[in-house]
């Protein structure tokens, strides 16, 4: 008996073969196909909206006082949730901030946050709405904002910030905790010399928690003179 097939047996169990999966077949190759052409379809319009969010975002940056809320409202429109959404939000809470009206730059910081989620862009804008909130006397909100925030980049940024408060709030323990925290959570080779001089100056005295105010506020003083003297002695050997 021959080792292989003849013509007509290979035809006839290809046919039988086709007959239970051809169907299938087709339809796997169609779907493939389909998502092929979908997925490229998408990216270069992905790529278009991105480009169109760019060109809105720069006309928003040069355009003249009288024509910038229009063009900000144009991009929360059409790039809703966008990150030049987030960053248009942001310009504004910010220059609403500087000339005080902090209930409008609180309101934008939020607007922020519902746009960005929980990117980059969004961790910031709550960094800086939780410093409206301090200002604003509303210390539990602002401990809660800086407590939402999850990317490494900022997480570090936002347990000192939560140790500044507790500590204002003379809670030495828990700011000892968030600063301990605040350092752990650095990047390998950050150095932050306040924030060192933070951890040390809130660490129990005999077991208890003592609120060492004037001594952090002149150890505070000391570092930034000891590192406007280095950057002075730095400036000096590079003449």
């Amino acid at each position: 008996m021959s080792e292989f097939l003849s013509d007509e047996e290979q035809i006839s169990r290809f046919k039988a073969w086709w007959d239970e999966n051809g169907v299938s077949l087709i339809v796997g190759v169609g779907v493939a196909v389909a998502v092929i052409v979908g997925w490229r379809f998408y990216d270069n319009a992905n790529q278009e909206a991105m480009e169109l969010g760019s060109k809105s975002y720069a006309e928003f940056k040069e355009a003249v006082a009288s024509d910038r809320q229009m063009v900000a409202d144009k991009i929360r429109q059409e790039f809703a949730g966008s990150s030049y959404h987030v960053l248009v939000a942001m310009t504004q809470a910010s220059e609403a901030a500087k000339t005080g009206d902090l209930q409008s730059a609180a309101g934008l910081f939020e607007e922020s946050i519902d746009a960005g989620g929980s990117t980059l862009l969004g961790d910031l804008a709550r960094l800086r709405l939780a410093k409206v909130e301090y200002a604003l006397d509303r210390k539990q909100a602002a401990l809660a904002t800086l407590s939402a925030i999850s990317n490494d980049g900022y997480r570090s940024w936002a347990l000192e910030s939560q140790g500044d408060i507790y500590f204002a709030m003379g809670q030495i323990e828990q700011a000892h905790a968030a600063y301990t925290g605040a350092a752990q959570s650095m990047n390998e080779g950050d150095e932050r010399p306040l924030l060192n001089i933070k951890v040390e100056n809130t660490a129990p005295f005999n077991g208890e928690f003592v609120d060492f105010t004037s001594d952090l506020d002149q150890a505070l003083e000391a570092a930034e003179t000891s590192l406007a003297q280095d950057s002075e002695s730095e400036t000096v050997e590079d003449e």
